[in-house]
């Protein structure tokens, strides 16, 4: 097929939501993918393919549309140490959430890759993984491991799949995480200290990376840090 069709999982908010805009202003085909059929996201700005898929559950069924390009945005992130609170806590406990991370954020993008891969080869995918995806920080062990294995699967798919390119976007904080507008203008300013540019990121530089990526004919197995020099200190 020779019409471009990106599908974008986590398309209901955020950064996800934003990619598929990114698309429709380009005039394109979008299917936009979210986690339960029931829920109903705001309304996009132009008509899409909607899709729905648990990725915590083995994928059943493929898009019934056809799909040319794949951005998979959707991801799990929840806070906890390996063993617990510092060994106090319940193991397992830390075994499924450990379970539930690479499920959602290493087989299922693997699952869809490959069953898209396998009706239509696909022209390109792009993975949203972590700037931090090799740097290790207590409290997030599980989260941690999974982008790591996620960094593995883009190498490896872009080995397996070639001509299909399997490209990676790597965003330092971009949407930080207090609500209480003092709190998350110190925390900005916290982030953004931490940087060489001494600003924090935009989701519109996080979409920029993206498309990026799904179009660069010649790029493959790469992983495309968008964290203002962060991890450069």
């Amino acid at each position: 097929m020779s019409e471009r069709v990106t599908l974008v999982t986590g398309a209901s908010q955020r950064i996800g939501r934003a990619i598929v805009e990114a698309c429709l202003q380009r005039g394109e085909q979008v299917v936009a993918h979210r986690r339960r059929a029931a829920s109903t996201p705001a309304p996009y700005s132009a008509p899409v393919h909607e899709w729905s898929w648990d990725m915590v559950e083995p994928l059943q069924a493929l898009p019934p549309v056809e799909v040319t390009d794949l951005v998979l945005n959707a991801s799990l992130f929840e806070r906890g140490h390996a063993w617990g609170d510092l060994g106090a806590g319940d193991t397992d406990e830390e075994r499924e959430r450990l379970e539930r991370h690479l499920r959602v954020n290493l087989i299922a993008p693997w699952e869809l890759v490959i069953g898209l891969h396998q009706r239509q080869p696909l022209r390109s995918v792009v993975v949203m993984l972590d700037t931090y995806l090799d740097r290790s920080f207590a409290g997030h062990a599980a989260y941690q491991v999974s982008r790591a294995a996620g960094a593995g699967m883009v190498r490896a798919l872009a080995a397996e799949l070639a001509p299909t390119r399997v490209n990676a976007v790597a965003p330092g904080t971009v949407l930080p995480s207090a609500r209480d507008p003092a709190e998350r203008a110190e925390q900005e300013d916290a982030i953004a200290a931490r940087t060489v540019l001494g600003r924090i990121g935009t989701v519109e530089a996080v979409v920029e990376a993206v498309l990026y990526l799904r179009d660069a004919s010649y790029s493959t197995g790469e992983i495309l840090r968008i964290d203002g020099g962060r991890f450069k200190l």
